[in-house]
């Protein structure tokens, strides 16, 4: 799916949502009153089958609607043929030839495949049935969640509707069901081939129709991001099936390339638009390194209750992660920007992501090369990389320290990169006591200075890296009478002494053994 398409529509459609709900309007006693809806609608045409549909997404008048129930019982998807229409699907039909347009048959199975992975077999749950919360029979007919292929405008392929919401009378709150609009075909778009786009938008979109299903008032930042993050769930890269790896592996450029963004203050709206998407890499780190369960614990742990106050996320997290795994939001979000940096041309195979070296690379600041003190501000979540190059002659012992102005402890850390190489080397904790690393000439360093606390003002460390007395060179070996001993200088204190006598004594054995 196109950024355009998301960023833009998912915009208008939560205004949409929203706008004649009604939620929360009893004006009738349920338990008197049989005919009582227990839930908020909205009582407005807006499907595209639906009177003039909403924002101009009906199929054009007169135009033939034909609909396809695909094997599994769960989804119901509305085509036309009608080539006056601009929505009209390809009609062919030979794979298989069963009077259903390939097309049409492709999209019914990716959205099954889609509720297999997503409902049977990781235990989410399913999209609400809309048959019980509408009190019109013309809202897709029955219970399946319905598919309306229909050109959705120009820079977008496809959109979710929220269409209507419950609003506490039966318990839950904010729990919505709806629909979803995808283009009816994929040809000359930026997906590798049809089926590739198709797959990518029914995995991203019918995951909104899932989160729905727990809490509709979730943060963008963690909608969209865990939905492109379903996308690889479903449908995992393989060879000549490629749509969501790409859709994934461009989308968390845009999280890599604004590292210092603070992630707990980014709701994904404005500025922040294609980061929410692109935070897709958050939700993959926790996937791996925790399991794909923690994913679907968190969006049962924001599931909102019948007054319809939400919990967010990263609270849900951080209880989740502490309760059943040990392990602090913090020290997870410090892991977190370690794997982001070992990515790309830095990645060596065995530490961070499985797929690390194919992920784009983050964002460095501007080579240091000058010792000295450097400002480094910090807001919320988040991270800053640098890279320090010095020009060295000889060895040099460098010691690297951090001073947080504002008694805030940053999370440091420091990886040596030898010269003639990219992969960094182990990592070295810093603190505000300062590290010792040798550097020789050529080497250089990489350097994350992470903020893993949530909501802390903005503010500013200093980062100090400075020269230490240089380092004699290293020992030579030197031959006498075809023994070799070493010149150079001993660590005790008490070795040069040692060196002298061990020297006597070995001419005096090579004396007595007449060898001298």
């Amino acid at each position: 799916m196109t950024t355009s398409s998301r960023l833009v529509w998912s915009l208008l459609l939560a205004a949409a949502s929203v706008a004649g709900s009604g939620c929360g309007e009893a004006t009738t006693d349920s338990a008197t009153d049989p005919n009582h809806e227990l839930h908020a609608s909205l009582r407005q045409e807006i499907r595209p089958t639906d009177g003039d549909g909403w924002f101009g997404n009906a199929y054009e008048k007169g135009v033939a609607v034909l609909s396809y129930d695909p094997p599994g019982g769960h989804f119901r998807v509305f085509y036309v043929l009608d080539r006056v229409s601009t929505s009209a699907v390809d009609p062919t039909d030979v794979d298989p030839a069963d009077g259903v347009p390939d097309f049409v048959n492709r999209v019914g199975a990716a959205a099954e495949q889609t509720y297999d992975s997503t409902v049977i077999r990781r235990g989410f749950r399913q999209p609400l049935d809309d048959s019980k919360y509408h009190d019109r029979p013309d809202f897709g007919g029955d219970g399946r969640f319905d598919i309306y292929l229909r050109m959705s405008g120009k820079g977008s392929d496809g959109y979710r509707v929220t269409e209507v919401c419950t609003d506490g009378m039966d318990g839950t709150s904010g729990r919505c069901s709806g629909y979803f609009v995808m283009n009816p075909t994929f040809k000359d778009s930026s997906y590798p081939t049809e089926l590739d786009g198709i797959r990518v938008l029914t995995s991203h979109e019918l995951f909104h129709a899932i989160q729905d299903a727990y809490s509709s008032g979730q943060w963008r930042t963690f909608s969209e991001s865990t939905a492109v993050w379903n996308e690889l769930q479903v449908f995992p890269k393989t060879a000549g099936s490629e749509g969501t790896w790409r859709d994934y592996l461009r989308f968390i450029r845009a999280f890599q390339n604004e590292p210092e963004r603070p992630f707990d203050k980014s709701m994904g709206s404005g500025p922040a638009g294609a980061y929410a998407y692109g935070a897709a890499l958050f939700i993959e780190y926790l996937s791996e390194r925790f399991g794909p369960k923690l994913i679907r614990e968190i969006w049962e742990g924001c599931e909102a209750g019948p007054t319809g106050q939400l919990r967010n996320f990263l609270d849900v997290l951080d209880v989740t992660l502490v309760s059943r795994y040990g392990v602090t939001l913090a020290s997870a979000w410090t892991e977190f920007t370690r794997w982001n940096l070992l990515t790309g041309k830095l990645a060596d195979g065995k530490r961070g992501y499985k797929d690390a070296a194919e992920y784009p690379e983050v964002r460095l600041e501007p080579t240091l090369t000058a010792w000295g003190d450097t400002q480094v501000a910090l807001d919320g979540l988040s991270a800053r990389y640098f890279k320090f190059a010095p020009t060295l002659t000889e060895r040099t012992k460098v010691r690297v320290r951090l001073d947080d102005l504002n008694a805030a402890r940053p999370v440091a850390a420091a990886y040596v990169v030898s010269a003639g190489t990219a992969v960094p080397g182990q990592e070295q904790p810093l603190s505000v006591e300062g590290k010792e690393l040798e550097l020789a000439p050529g080497d250089w360093l990489l350097l994350v200075v992470a903020s893993p606390v949530r909501g802390s003002v903005a503010r500013t460390v200093k980062m100090t890296i400075a020269p230490l007395p240089a380092l004699a060179p290293p020992p030579t070996e030197v031959t006498a009478s075809g023994c070799s001993y070493s010149a150079g200088p001993v660590a005790s204190r008490h070795g040069a002494a040692a060196s002298l006598l061990s020297l006597s004594l070995l001419l005096l054995l090579r004396r007595r053994s007449g060898l001298l």
